[in-house]
């Protein structure tokens, strides 16, 4: 359980409090130009990763707010992963399952990004743009978080072993990259949109939809989704956070309790509203 724990660190702490140290300047979309693009996304690489070793990551509002308890949450769920495995489902279930995470595959999230920026640059909408350029960064910091945590923990999957959710077994479980894909750009729509509220209700959503389908596909354990989701999430933030243009339609990522209402004093009396 300690290097569960220490993996567990790394992936929440990571995303979260690399959100104080970024090569961008905020509001700065990534350069397309290969050249640029690798160093800057391997200079924010490099912080996600080292971000558990600064002391000064833990004094984040980010580890405080998402980090601790998620990591309580999934060392509790790694503990219980056997226990709360659903027993053998039917072909059908299966099959069914595994057509509805083809959403979530990478493939399909590039596609969906990718086209909603060409979309936004052939009729010049910036802010369609920029949802789909964010959107394509955090698939990418997703997709190398994931694989690289998979190779260090290599957990078997229920299918291989319905009785050990076993780490260090050759598998490849461990998050699951599904999740954390449809997860990384759901946050980025969710929060370009969030004044339509139902894009982020939609996003999410289907993120969800995918996350579930890998249990109904037995291709992990309850853990795997908990900890991909959230990962997915934090860099889907992080992201959106460090690069939105804040002359673009959106708002930047709060950092108020959403239990607490806006309060507003016009001529017509007062009104409170709350933001989700």
């Amino acid at each position: 359980m300690i290097l569960h724990s220490f993996v567990l660190l790394i992936v929440f702490v990571g995303p979260a409090a690399a959100q104080v140290a970024s090569p961008y300047e905020p509001g700065e979309l990534f350069n397309p130009h290969p050249k640029h693009f690798l160093r800057k996304f391997g200079q924010e690489q490099y912080r996600i990763w080292s971000s558990p070793f600064r002391a000064s990551s833990y004094d984040t509002h980010s580890v405080r707010k998402y980090v601790i308890p998620f990591v309580v949450i999934a060392a509790g769920l790694i503990a219980t992963d056997t226990r709360t495995d659903a027993s053998p489902n039917t072909t059908a279930q299966i099959r069914w399952s595994g057509r509805v995470s083809q959403i979530g595959a990478g493939y399909t999230l590039a596609g969906i990004s990718g086209a909603t920026f060409l979309i936004g640059h052939v009729s010049g909408n910036d802010h369609l743009r920029e949802t789909g350029l964010l959107a394509l960064e955090a698939l990418a910091h997703s997709q190398v978080v994931v694989f690289a945590v998979k190779q260090i923990t290599n957990r078997s999957r229920p299918e291989q072993n319905d009785q050990q959710a076993g780490f260090w077994k050759g598998g490849n479980s461990f998050p699951s990259g599904h999740a954390a894909s449809a997860f990384s750009v759901a946050a980025v729509f969710g929060y370009e949109y969030r004044e339509h509220i139902a894009v982020p209700i939609t996003a999410y959503a289907l993120a969800g939809a995918v996350a579930g389908s890998r249990l109904g596909a037995r291709r992990h354990w309850f853990s795997d989704i908990f900890v991909g989701g959230s990962t997915g999430f934090l860099l889907g933030r992080y992201v959106y956070k460090k690069h939105h243009n804040p002359n673009l339609p959106g708002s930047p990522v709060r950092r108020t309790s959403h239990l607490a209402p806006e309060i507003g004093i016009g001529a017509n009396g007062v009104a409170a509203t709350w933001r989700w």
